[in-house]
């Protein structure tokens, strides 16, 4: 029989791969953020690790179309024929997520649709892109898109639940595989808002001021703990008693700017703590001057010498005198940085109070805004509206107005359906979706919900 191959019992000769071909060019995804989202759905840190280990080798796919020159939505088409309603799928595979991805966690600060900043925080993973096969892959790594993730729904898990403090109804996914990872294009929303796939990019930028500040307020407290026991070790006995005038840095309260900064001034506490001072005076040149330096040399070389006590003590005095005054410095640069840490929580609270008043009037605008509905239809929003989001006061009042409005009547015999042509909808169609009859858009959403 021709054609078959045979492996012979001679040791396969492997080669050393240390690099990746030049047809493709490397990703970053924002997967989805944890918690709740405004698909109403609700994603635990936990959960999303979990679900993390299976996004190594998930295809990445997206829809081009042509006339729009863009990618579209997740590409399903819905077809009614003869033979019935089905959907066809029209994305195809333009990368993948590489077996040996990295995948972590990172928090940014996105831009809600009312103009809120909101604090989220992101699974993220790197991916490969063919770059010189398709064309348009290229737009993404040089200009960046939307991106929504699809799941498995034979593995999906979960159940509904009710958030009691904002009356909402979630689903709570409890296990999960990823499917797919979707490009969209730049018009379309995706369910996770900042969720992107662009090219490679390192988000230390997004690191508040306040964290800055706390770091430089808890070094010079570092390095005036250090000093004093320099002096302490150097300057005899008059100043003895200045380590216990000092506060232990790591006891020191600093008040975080508003509740998102606590974290940063925990974790540097401890960094304080672990600082070990050693009297050796080869280490003690890398965290004091050179001048403290050279005069605690020259303490050393008055001690060691006998034949003249008056100089050696005016030795002692003047690395005393000098270490008294550097520390009178930077005692002043500690109280300068309280007195600014003090007047910065004042103007962040006139902020905050001024930002809810703000938020309070936006939120009374957008209920007054649906006034086809009553008091009464609206109570349970106006009496939670405190724990309430613009988006959500506006989800709820918008099923409010479908169910009192919106009906929908029984569809037409399927027997009538088999002698009409079969009508076919791109969903992904913008001005087509505008043009759908309601039954059609409800079909899609209930799409977009699932691959979301």
């Amino acid at each position: 029989m021709s054609g078959v191959s045979v492996a012979t019992i001679k040791s396969p000769e492997f080669i050393n791969i240390t690099s990746v071909s030049p047809m493709i060019s490397k990703c970053e995804i924002k997967v989805l953020y944890v918690g709740a989202n405004r698909n109403r759905s609700f994603i635990s840190k936990e959960v999303a690790t979990e679900m993390a280990q299976t996004l190594p080798g998930t295809p990445i796919v997206g829809y081009y179309s042509e006339n729009k020159e863009d990618f579209g939505d997740h590409g399903d088409q819905l077809i009614i024929d003869g033979d019935g309603i089905k959907f066809n799928c029209l994305t195809k595979p333009y990368g993948f997520v590489d077996i040996n991805t990295k995948v972590w966690f990172q928090e940014f600060e996105d831009t809600d649709e009312f103009g809120n900043k909101v604090l989220r925080e992101y699974l993220m993973c790197e991916g490969y892109l063919w770059t010189e096969q398709y064309e348009e892959a290229k737009k993404v790594i040089n200009e960046g898109r939307p991106h929504s993730m699809e799941l498995d729904e034979k593995t999906l898990k979960g159940h509904w639940s009710t958030d009691n403090n904002r009356g909402i109804e979630f689903f709570i996914i409890n296990d999960a595989i990823f499917s797919k990872l979707c490009i969209l294009g730049e018009d379309v929303e995706p369910c996770f808002e900042g969720s992107s796939v662009t090219a490679p990019e390192v988000s230390s930028s997004f690191t508040l001021k306040a964290d800055e500040f706390t770091s430089t307020l808890f070094t010079m407290m570092k390095e005036l703990k250090e000093l004093t026991y320099s002096l302490q070790n150097k300057g005899g006995n008059s100043m003895e008693n200045l380590n216990t005038e000092i506060q232990d840095p790591t006891n020191y309260e600093v008040a975080a700017l508003n509740e998102n900064d606590a974290a940063p001034a925990e974790e540097a506490a401890p960094a304080a703590e672990e600082v070990v001072l050693d009297p050796i005076v080869e280490e003690e040149a890398e965290e004091v001057s050179d001048s403290v330096v050279e005069e605690s040399a020259e303490s050393v070389e008055a001690e060691d010498s006998e034949e003249d006590p008056e100089i050696q003590e005016d030795a002692e005095d003047q690395p005393e005198e000098e270490g008294e005054d550097k520390y009178a410095i930077l005692e002043q640069q500690f109280n300068e940085l309280s007195e600014k840490c003090s007047s910065l929580e004042r103007e962040n609270a006139e902020l905050l109070a001024f930002k809810k008043s703000v938020e309070d009037k936006e939120k009374d605008d957008l209920i007054k805004s649906f006034y086809m509905l009553s008091d009464e239809d609206k109570k349970n929003v106006i009496e939670n509206k405190a724990n309430y989001t613009l988006e959500d006061i506006e989800k709820e009042l918008s099923v409010i107005c479908v169910r009192k409005k919106v009906s929908f009547e029984k569809e037409e015999e399927d027997s009538k359906v088999k002698d009409k042509p079969a009508n076919i909808f791109n969903l992904d169609s913008v001005e087509e979706a505008e043009e759908l009859p309601a039954w059609l858009q409800a079909v899609e959403k209930t799409r977009n919900s699932r691959n979301n």
